[in-house]
């Protein structure tokens, strides 16, 4: 994660990689576990949410 835009209804990540940039709100329908110790965020998009 490369940044976290306050919307004031929920926080959105904003996630890099080499090409692109993903928006990922921060809500339970999308992030379904956070592991700390692991730096990871598990989350379940919806079909062709990362395309």
């Amino acid at each position: 994660m490369s940044d976290i835009i306050e919307t004031g209804s929920n926080d959105v990540y904003v996630v890099r990689d080499e090409e692109k940039e993903y928006l990922i709100p921060a809500i339970r329908d999308v992030i379904k576990d956070i592991d700390i110790g692991n730096r990871r965020i598990i989350i379940s998009p919806e079909a062709g949410f990362l395309e």
